[in-house]
């Protein structure tokens, strides 16, 4: 019984502290869309609806990354998206 409770108890603290900006789904899809034109497609969606979910400091790692992750799919667009996401995260933390 003990053990039951503590499975529940494990089970509800990783649903309460989801992570609602995931920097490694935008990771993976540089990993998975092989598509250069789809996979800008898939990171400026990604970006544009993670833009209020994301800290600056996950705009930092993205950043930092971007070049390895997009590779042909980097663009002004996408760099774009980033730094707007930074500056609209820094705001929020100032608050």
């Amino acid at each position: 019984m003990k053990w039951l409770v503590a499975l529940v108890l494990i089970l509800s603290l990783q649903s309460t502290g989801q992570d609602l900006c995931s920097v490694r789904e935008f990771y993976s899809i540089a990993y998975t869309i092989h598509n250069p034109s789809e996979r800008h497609q898939q990171m400026s969606i990604w970006l544009t609806n993670h833009q209020k979910l994301c800290k600056s400091s996950d705009f930092v790692v993205i950043w930092n990354n971007l070049s390895e992750w997009a590779g042909a799919a980097d663009g002004a667009e996408l760099r774009h998206k980033v730094i707007q996401g930074y500056k609209t995260a820094l705001e929020r933390e100032k608050k």
